[in-house]
């Protein structure tokens, strides 16, 4: 049986025959196909795909920011700048292509506008003066483009008070001054201003014209009633010496006391207005216009319900001007004030003092004030008597106004 030598003998000279050994053959596996559907749940990519694909992002992103920034610069390189305009004197940039109307629009640019009031200060016509928005001074169409230096302004409207007119009218008949402060009667002018265009009344005045009339007569007045415990006493005073007065009643205590203004009525007194709290701190005549009618109106209303309509008004310490007597015109009421003033309200006034004054006081026409209410008027009561017979003894007669 021949021999085999291994080829890998060292001194081998001659080529030997090749052993070959036959191995034994491997199972082969079958080729796997991944299906083409969705992964199933828990599946990842592998680390290195993630990371590409995050490498991938990371470089976009910076991409983007280097070239965004430069995008816009490059843009604003080629876009025109701004321009510089004022708007009511004050600098402002805008695009150059901004239009007017944009501009109002844009900054809610209103202009209002001015009123006219009536001679009170009420609204006749809210529109009377129009504001308006200028563009160089002049209107201007709201799709004209601006320009470089255009000037803009807002201009409201001003308010206006209506123009006044003056009417003089002459009273028939002979008529006591108003505000009357005597008897005395003439021809007298009546001088009104008043609103052009509401007819509003602002003042009044009245002038006496050429001489005048006085009568032989004297009128007793009391103020700041109806009062309780003085009241009663002078109507009874009066009543029993026939004389005739004139009563300044007060619109608040008229209200709490009925009946004696109901007493005078039927004595035949004259009962006029004094207002309706008799406000006297400030002066009188320097209360708003809104409250002078006020204390004139209610008083009016609350006689009004008594049976009473007053035709004279006397002003709370004898404060009066031109719009006070306009007022009380409005109300039907010519002011009256005095031109003897004994001062029987005063804390130290006696009965003699009381009568002294006004005996001295008095000549014919004279109008004397005197008080049945407001306080403790025992001593104007106890007077009385001694007024009214001084008064006859000179031949004068007493009278109501």
């Amino acid at each position: 049986m021949p021999t085999f030598l291994d080829d890998r003998s060292p001194g081998s000279t001659t080529p030997r025959a090749r052993r070959q050994v036959r191995r034994p053959l491997r199972e082969r596996t079958p080729l796997r196909v991944r299906p083409r559907g969705p992964k199933p749940p828990g599946s990842r990519k592998p680390f290195a795909s993630r990371l590409r694909s995050h490498v991938g992002y990371q470089l976009l992103v910076v991409l983007l920011v280097i070239a965004v920034p430069l995008v816009i610069v490059a843009r604003l390189h080629d876009a025109p700048p701004p321009i510089r305009v004022l708007l009511n004197d004050k600098p402002m940039l805008v695009s150059n292509k901004t239009t007017f109307g944009a501009l109002v629009r844009e900054r809610k640019l209103h202009a209002v506008d001015g009123r006219l009031l009536d001679v009170q200060g009420k609204v006749l016509n809210p529109h009377a003066d129009p504001g308006e928005i200028t563009l160089n001074g002049d209107a201007a169409k709201r799709t004209l483009v601006l320009h470089p230096g255009d000037r803009i302004v807002v201009q409201d409207g001003k308010d206006k008070t209506e123009p006044t007119v003056t009417k003089r009218t002459m009273l028939p008949g002979r008529n006591p001054g108003n505000p009357q402060y005597t008897l005395q009667t003439g021809k007298v002018q009546q001088i009104t201003t008043e609103g052009k265009v509401s007819g509003e009344i602002v003042s009044t005045r009245y002038v006496t014209k050429g001489a005048s009339k006085t009568p032989p007569a004297v009128a007793l007045t009391f103020d700041d009633g109806p009062w309780p415990g003085s009241t009663l006493r002078i109507l009874s005073i009066l009543e029993k010496m026939h004389v005739k007065a004139t009563f300044f009643v007060i619109g608040n205590l008229a209200a709490r006391y009925p009946d004696m203004v109901r007493r005078e009525k039927r004595a035949g007194m004259t009962i006029a207005n004094h207002s309706w709290d008799h406000p006297n701190s400030p002066p009188f005549d320097t209360l708003p216009t809104r409250r002078l009618d006020n204390e004139m109106s209610m008083t009016n209303a609350e006689l009004h319900k008594l049976g009473v309509h007053p035709e004279l008004f006397r002003p709370p310490g004898g404060s009066v001007d031109d719009k006070l007597v306009a007022i009380a015109r409005q109300n039907g009421l010519r002011v009256v004030n005095w031109d003897v003033d004994p001062r029987d309200w005063a804390p130290d006034a006696t009965p003699a003092s009381i009568t002294k004054a006004v005996l001295s006081g008095i000549r014919p026409g004279s109008i004397v004030d005197l008080h049945d209410g407001g306080g403790d008027q025992s001593a104007t009561i106890k007077a009385l008597p001694d007024i009214i017979r001084g008064i006859r003894k000179r031949g004068l007669e007493l009278v109501a106004l």
